[in-house]
Parts: structure tokens; C-alpha cells; sequence
């Protein structure tokens, strides 16, 4: 007899509505519970997400793990809060996919990533870039042998952030363990990590906070460990919302301009036309939720495992700490 895996919501603000929305529209899913100390988180997680009606609700995390027989969790709370809200579910023998990023520091996303494999429970990470088929594409090419050595990185975003963080969690040290790094630009980061298979030996950089008490615009150089170099903008107050990762290597050049709504440019060179030229008909590619359901069932290797979340908080981690000492930093290894 068929029986559907019984998923608990931790966190149902903001974020958690397009991963609910599609858990319940899988027949292999049934959503049984949710945890939010936030009455209004809960009332408009129903008003916005159909079928949650008849949920049971509890404000207290550890409630809905106690009281209800789970197979897996999302995680979808304030960034310091991932790690307690992982490894709590990971305890009670879940599988868990988490937003991101993972955690807020690389010793205790390794915590989580060593705990996982002990216990032989799967972890994703919501970075939703990885499963699209532009990315993909662009990750392909890189790591094709005609492409030669990645020479030079060059990745900037920009957004409205500051106006839409301040007076909220993600504007504070103590929930969002960062700012404008630790939100969106952690995805522009994994693309960049993802897509060049590169590692960040040495960073220089400088951040301003405005009246925040977290970075909101930043800029760094990047020394990477097989020579090549690069530049990271980060642009919290931006007008509207946009991204760019552009790579350069040996035999070719590649781009990729994102804007809100997930729909990816990617621009080619064309070397024997000395163009450039867009990559067109690309396909396919899915989300978060369906590769989370894909992993637990055997049907496909986890694309965003929690051990790829370590280094890229290496990286945000000597950031920070490059801005603080006005200095370069390398890059700790955890």
C-alpha cells in the first residue's frame, strides 16, 4: 500500500510558501504539520497557501516533532536559527530540506553535513539556482576540457534590500547573522562556486552598513587557489533586482544575467565569429522541493548537499573579516 511521506513545517514566514504550495500539490507528500511561535506567520501562511487549513499548528518546534510522525522537515526560519531547527530534525530521523544558507558559520554547516552522513539522513540546501537550466548549462561548459582554465570571475548583484530588511530580522546580527552576503548574495555566491568549481584562497574587502548593524553593499577581490582572480559586488541598495556572474577561461567566455523570477540569460563567446551570442533553447531543470523528493527516493544524487555550504562560508566568513581589518584575508579552512 502506498503511503505518502508525512512532512512538518518549521518556519512558515515569507520563503516557506512556494515550497508548501508545491509539497502539497505532490501526491507523495502529505503535509501534517506546522511550527511557527508567530500567530500571524501561521494565519498568513493559510490565507496564502491553499490546503493548509486542517494543518495542526504548534508554536514550539520541538511540539511538532514530538507530537506528530514525521519522514521529513523544511526548514524555513531565520538564518542562526538553521542549525538548532537541522539538527533537531535530523535527531528525530528526519530528512530535511533547509533554506538557505545552511547556517551561519562553516564549523557549524560541517556539524550539520558530519551529523547527516553519521546518521544517514539527507540534507538539501534551497539554493533553487542550482536546479535551473541555465546555470546548468553554464556549469557544463566550465567544467568541459575545451574551456581551458577558468582565468578571471566577475559576479555583482543588486537589489532593494536595505528598505525591505530594515526593522526585520535579516537586519539584525542575532536572526539573520548577516546581511545582504548572508540573503541574496549567498546565492550569487554558490553560483559562482558552483558553476567555476574554483576555491577561494585570499579575499580583500570592504562593506557598508549604513544604520544597519549588518553589511548592506559590499565588494571584494577574490584570489583564487588555481591562480585566477575576480571581483564580488554586492548591492543592497539597488532599485530594482538583478544579478550577473560572468567567467572567463582559456578557451572561451561565459555569462549569466538573472532577474527576479528565476529566468536566466546565458551569453556565449563565439570564437570563431568573435561574438558573443545567447545560449538559446535551453530546457528542462527543476526546483528545491521535486530534488529533495527525487534524493530521498534514490531517483537522483543530492545537487546541493550541506558539505558544499562549508566553503562558501569559509569565503563570507573571511569577508567580513577582511572589511573589519581593512586588510586581505585568507580564507580559513574549516
Amino acid at each position: 500500500m502506498f503511503m505518502p511521506y508525512r512532512l512538518g513545517a518549521i518556519g512558515v514566514g515569507g520563503n516557506s510558501a512556494g515550497h508548501l504550495r508545491r509539497f502539497l500539490a505532490m501526491p507523495e507528500v502529505d503535509v501534517v504539520g506546522m511550527a511557527d511561535p508567530s500567530d500571524t506567520s501561521i494565519a498568513n501562511a493559510r490565507s496564502n497557501v491553499d490546503g493548509l487549513d486542517g494543518v495542526p499548528v504548534y508554536a514550539d518546534w520541538r511540539d511538532l516533532l514530538a507530537a506528530t510522525d514525521l519522514d521529513l522537515a523544511l526548514v524555513s526560519t531565520p538564518h542562526t536559527l538553521h542549525y538548532e531547527h537541522v539538527m533537531g530534525a535530523l535527531d528525530a530521523g528526519l530528512h530535511v530540506l533547509c533554506e538557505k544558507p545552511l547556517a551561519h558559520t562553516p564549523e557549524l554547516a560541517q556539524e550539520i553535513a558530519d551529523h547527516a552522513k553519521a546518521l544517514g539522513r539527507h540534507v538539501v540546501v534551497g539554493f533553487q539556482r542550482r536546479f535551473s537550466p541555465g546555470y546548468t548549462y553554464m556549469r557544463d561548459r566550465l567544467q568541459s576540457s575545451d574551456m581551458g582554465d577558468i582565468t578571471h570571475v566577475q559576479a555583482s548583484q543588486w537589489q532593494a534590500w536595505i528598505g525591505a530588511a530594515r526593522g526585520k530580522w535579516r537586519s539584525t546580527l542575532a536572526l539573520g547573522g548577516g546581511g545582504q552576503l548572508s540573503d541574496s548574495g549567498s546565492h550569487l555566491m554558490d553560483m559562482l562556486l558552483w558553476t567555476t568549481g574554483l576555491r577561494v584562497a585570499e579575499v580583500d574587502a570592504r562593506m557598508r552598513t549604513y544604520d544597519l548593524e549588518v553589511e548592506v553593499d559590499g565588494a571584494a577581490v577574490l584570489l583564487f587557489e588555481n591562480g585566477a582572480i575576480g571581483t564580488l559586488s554586492i548591492i543592497g541598495t539597488g532599485h530594482t533586482f538583478g544579478e550577473r556572474l560572468a567567467v572567463v577561461a582559456g578557451g572561451g567566455a561565459i555569462r549569466a544575467d538573472w532577474a527576479s523570477g528565476g529566468v536566466e540569460v546565458i551569453l556565449e563567446d563565439d570564437l570563431e565569429a568573435k561574438a558573443t551570442r545567447e545560449v538559446e533553447g535551453l530546457s528542462g531543470g527543476t526546483n528545491p522541493d521535486d530534488h529533495f523528493l527525487a534524493v530521498i527516493d534514490g531517483a537522483a544524487p543530492n545537487g546541493s548537499p550541506p558539505e558544499d555550504s562549508v566553503h562558501l562560508l569559509e569565503v563570507l566568513a573571511a569577508i567580513r573579516q577582511s572589511s573589519v581589518s581593512g586588510q586581505r584575508e585568507f580564507v580559513s579552512r574549516t
